[in-house]
């Protein structure tokens, strides 16, 4: 936690840094929250809140993009517990997970022209994501990947869509034990559309598909695993006296399957005896509604 903590303070260090190298740049604080997110080995839904810290920006052959996402769940997501379950006097974990991501535009790196039919632009791009939590899980992923994005015509925003490879390092605080994946492929996607209904609006969001990447450190063979978020977003920054596109709210949803890989699946509320299963076998689905609000700078 101490080393992720680390980094995100860094890239709020950065964050502040003035954008003098940049074509453009676009840096805003966040805030979602949901009563429906879940988590492996929980029965039931989990309130959390999530602070979030992003910042995009242009340069002559193309673009750099930062997240730092820090989550506080409620005491029915514990921190950490030797079962992992609700303890009297445990407060909820925190976690912080930190994406990466840098584009270059292969058209304007070898000055030429790579535009077909509805792609703008092909791009190559590699980035990493970390991510620490305090639960029993005690997750600390390292997730280097590289691929190739196509960047399709979109008036009003754009829409990017990838395919590359990653692999990821992790551990099992259940087990205690480091684990190293197999490398695996993944398709990504991002998107931003603005549009008006009487007001600004924006439709964005983002979505990755990972393959299956072989064990888990329970030794169970893991499952591809779709996860992704979408927002509605309504500019209201003439309520602050601000100029459009200062500050934002709106709806959200998020979408996750086969959370970290592992298969979805419900298992009963206690232990039960005669098959083996409890609340940690738990891993199901989740699609929790979200309330979003977003300050730009």
């Amino acid at each position: 936690m101490k080393i992720l903590t680390a980094a995100a303070l860094g890239l709020v260090a950065l964050a502040s840094i003035p954008a003098s190298a940049a074509n453009w740049s676009d840096t805003f604080v966040g805030y979602q929250y949901s009563n429906q997110f879940r988590d492996p080995g929980l029965v039931g839904t989990q309130v959390k809140n999530r602070l979030e810290l992003s910042g995009a920006a242009g340069w002559d052959y193309g673009t750099n993009f930062f997240d730092v996402n820090m989550l506080s769940a409620t005491k029915s997501a514990p921190a950490n517990t030797t079962t992992g379950q609700p303890t009297a006097g445990v407060p909820g974990n925190t976690e912080v997970y930190v994406v990466y991501r840098s584009s270059f535009d292969l058209g304007k790196v070898f000055k030429t022209d790579l535009k077909f039919g509805p792609v703008r632009e092909v791009d190559f791009t590699v980035g990493f994501d970390f991510d620490s939590q305090d639960n029993q899980f005690a997750s600390n992923k390292k997730l280097m990947m590289a691929g190739f994005q196509f960047g399709f015509d979109v008036s009003h925003g754009f829409w990017n869509l990838g395919i590359g490879g990653c692999r990821e390092a992790n551990y099992n605080g259940v087990v205690q034990k480091e684990v190293d994946f197999k490398t695996q492929y993944m398709v990504f996607t991002s998107w931003h559309k603005g549009f008006d209904l009487g007001v600004p609006v924006t439709f964005k969001g983002w979505a990755n598909y990972v393959g299956p990447k072989g064990k888990d450190g329970f030794g169970v063979d893991t499952k591809a695993e779709t996860v992704g978020d979408m927002y509605l977003m309504f500019d209201i920054s003439g309520i602050f006296g601000r100029k459009a596109g200062g500050v934002f709210i709106g709806p959200g949803f998020e979408y996750w399957n086969n959370k970290f890989g592992g298969k979805n699946f419900s298992a009963p509320a206690a232990f039960d005896p005669a098959t083996g299963k409890g609340p940690w076998n738990n891993n199901e689905r989740t699609t929790a509604l979200m309330l979003s609000a977003e300050i730009h700078f």
